[in-house]
């Protein structure tokens, strides 16, 4: 498990892209770790608009604060050096709704690109452009896991070889795709190759009774207007 580091902006504040109509934002707190790296955007079901930042240390937390519109996601694109352990714990709280979830809420949804090195760990426009690609892909099942798929739940947050991850819920699992050359069982323990690199997402306003976040079974045009309203005023990030 390398510890090679790739930040992204302490603070940032994003231009408000606004659908029609008021959209109701929720104040959104992310604290979230990955073995090996991860970028955090946010974005709508068809793809990422804005970069929150990313992390190339996997014993350190960050915790990110901004506002996001009800109807839209978070992309979590992880890479891992296949070598040892690999996994993501992260917990994740609505403030506005005052619900929680953690990084193995069955909500989550991962795919595999297949594309190896390159994921995109800034907020460049090609980045942005590449990630969105993968997800459209994704979205139509043309991607390297045949589309969206079920993660695969590890150990709790304690667990070996990382210990306790301070800022996260003893509640919170490591987590990763059950795929390639991976333990399917627990893929977390031991080095391999998944597919990677990996994207996870989570429509923000998901609850187990409301999966996508809609208060209504979705329909892909109303999915993608409401993630054009993404407020995200600012997101600030704080080492822990």
């Amino acid at each position: 498990m390398n510890m090679i580091k790739q930040w992204g902006s302490a603070c940032i504040v994003t231009a408000s892209l606004l659908a029609a109509g008021a959209v109701q934002a929720d104040a959104i707190k992310v604290s979230l770790t990955v073995d090996n790296s991860y970028a955090l955007y946010v974005g709508d079901v068809n793809g990422a608009t804005s970069f929150v930042g990313s992390d190339g240390n996997w014993p350190s937390v960050e915790t990110y604060n901004f506002n996001l519109a009800s109807g839209a996601y978070l992309y979590v694109v992880t890479a891992s050096d296949r070598a040892a352990a690999q996994g993501f714990l992260g917990q994740f709280e609505n403030l506005t709704n005052n619900y929680k979830f953690y990084s193995n809420d069955p909500q989550w949804q991962v795919m595999a690109t297949g594309l190896g090195a390159g994921a995109p760990y800034d907020g460049t426009a090609a980045s942005l452009n590449l990630l969105s690609a993968e997800i459209v892909d994704a979205n139509g099942g043309g991607n390297a896991s045949l589309g969206w798929q079920n993660f695969t739940a590890g150990g709790a947050n304690g667990i070996g070889p990382w210990g306790a991850m301070a800022g996260i819920d003893a509640a919170a699992r490591w987590v990763w795709y059950g795929a390639g050359n991976c333990n399917l069982t627990n893929p977390t323990a031991g080095g391999c190759d998944a597919g990677e690199w990996l994207v996870f997402r989570i429509a923000v306003a998901a609850t187990p009774d409301d999966p996508t976040g809609t208060g209504q079974l979705p329909e892909p045009a109303s999915l993608a207007l409401a993630g054009l309203g993404l407020l995200a005023a600012g997101a600030c990030r704080r080492r822990i």
